[in-house]
């Protein structure tokens, strides 16, 4: 099997959210990035850097509010990848729908580098939209193929339905397609029947750059699974395309299940690179994967059992070379003959005693980083995971998807009901505090957030402080 690398795109619908907070904190979030190694992050409404730890992290710019009234801003590309990769990887061109980087073939299954884009194309009807984006990004495309393989992956905003992506030549002797013989013909499948006037200018930037949609055809997603999900129904809006060079190297194409943290779900696609070693680095060359033995049901007849094992020919030899084994007197001698001793205790109590399972259940884990989110809520986002799922393979069910939909507002307003009375609770707690008791009030302060990793370090020193006030009460 090829080793291969993934590439991923997801439009988040920002990387805030008034009630989740912060994304990256969240542990569902940080896990679907996790997964993969280059990530396209989309409309995250922000140019700062996301902070996802063993990721490189490079951001595009965010198109400002068109209008003089207070409003978020528009856009906003993010790549996320794996550090092992930084080497192979440079930006070559930012800008407000578009983030290329280039991979180096080096890394690549191929002669060629791979030019690498992620794209957000806001709606027709947006403000923000420009006539004339998918025009640059058709001559952008142009440019960098005269350089490299191309393949673009993101939020098109285009329904395209099951509109041909390339120029047929059936029943037409004079047109020729010179990567013909290289594009999966096989008929692309789509859920989403409707065709607006983005997929048709996809259908045509497509056929004009010889690029081939991966969705509906590719292993992974032979029906086309929706992209995007509301209460009023679906539609294929996310698209991973790319030339015919490397469509030979595409292993699988995958679209994921809804969820709780954005209406788009996030779209992958394998390419498969060569066999090299890449680097990682290392704390520490010990093993941990033995650090505790096994345990051992003890019962009233194991005594004499294990003596008799013990007593066995081969134990017994493994006895007689541990006694005559000269350890060196140092701290490696010592560990080698306790691993030693350790492997015979080891291989006996296997003969003779049963091995102790472990009942302990493992601890719940709040992967939401928040203090108010509790049993209640951890039951509801369960319920919007399973009916993600059985929407996720049954699209054009009506009934699945309006319970879906239905059950993710009442989880979201149960979010929304624990984050205001945690906070609540603790507008009271601090009042009770400052006239009750003054002096616990500045430990109450630092429990307001509703972080669970959330710690006030002193960042000021005394000798700041010192520095402060002398400055302050000196005489000008």
């Amino acid at each position: 099997m090829c080793p291969s690398i993934s590439v991923s795109a997801w439009n988040i619908n920002g990387i805030s959210n008034k009630v989740i907070g912060d994304k990256t904190k969240n542990e569902d979030f940080v896990n679907y990035i996790k997964s993969y190694d280059f990530v396209f992050l989309t409309e995250t409404w922000s140019s700062v850097s996301v902070n996802i730890s063993g990721f490189k992290a490079i951001s595009s710019n965010i198109a400002p509010p068109k209008s003089k009234h207070k409003s978020r801003p528009s856009g906003g590309i993010t790549l996320l990848f794996n550090n092992k990769f930084q080497k192979y990887v440079s930006v070559v061109k930012k800008s407000h729908f578009s983030l290329w980087c280039m991979i180096s073939k080096e890394l690549l299954n191929s002669e060629n580098d791979l030019y690498l884009c992620g794209v957000y194309i806001p709606p027709e009807q947006s403000n923000y939209y420009d006539i004339e984006m998918f025009d640059n990004l058709e001559n952008e495309a142009i440019m960098f193929s005269t350089k490299g393989d191309v393949m673009s992956i993101g939020d098109f905003n285009a329904r395209t339905s099951k509109l041909e992506d390339f120029v047929s030549t059936e029943g037409n002797k004079h047109v020729y397609q010179f990567n013909q013989d290289k594009f999966n013909k096989k008929k692309r499948e789509n859920f989403d029947t409707t065709i607006n006037n983005h997929g048709k200018r996809l259908i045509e930037f497509c056929k004009n750059c010889d690029y081939q949609i991966l969705n509906g055809r590719t292993k992974g997603d032979s029906l086309g699974k929706p992209t995007f999900h509301n209460k009023n129904g679906i539609s294929t809006i996310d698209y991973a395309i790319c030339d015919a060079n490397i469509i030979d190297n595409i292993n699988h194409f995958i679209v994921k299940p809804p969820n709780y943290l954005s209406d788009h779900s996030q779209i992958i696609t394998c390419i498969d690179i060569k066999e090299i070693t890449i680097e990682t680095s290392t704390t520490s060359s010990t093993n941990f994967s033995n650090i505790l033995p096994r345990q051992y049901i003890w019962d009233n007849t194991s005594n004499g059992t294990f003596a008799n094992c013990l007593r066995s020919s081969d134990i017994q030899n493994k006895v007689e070379k541990f006694l005559e084994n000269n350890f060196p007197e140092n701290d490696y001698g010592v560990n080698e003959c306790l691993e030693e001793f350790q492997d015979i205790l080891q291989e006996t109590s296997k003969r003779c005693l049963k091995i102790k399972k472990n009942s302990k259940r493992c601890k719940i884990r709040n992967t939401t980083n928040k203090k108010w989110f509790d049993k209640e809520c951890r039951l509801k986002r369960h319920a919007v995971r399973k009916l993600a799922n059985q929407k996720h393979r049954n699209p054009l069910d009506v009934n699945i998807r309006n319970q879906y939909h239905v059950t993710l507002k009442d989880y979201k307003n149960t979010l929304k009901i624990k984050k205001e009375d945690f906070h609540r609770q603790k507008l009271i707690e601090l009042e009770k505090t400052a006239s009750e008791n003054p002096n616990s009030f500045w430990k109450t302060l630092k429990t307001m957030d509703d972080n669970t990793d959330n710690t006030t370090p002193n960042l000021i020193s005394e000798k700041q402080w010192l520095t402060h006030f002398e400055t302050l009460h000196s005489k000008p």
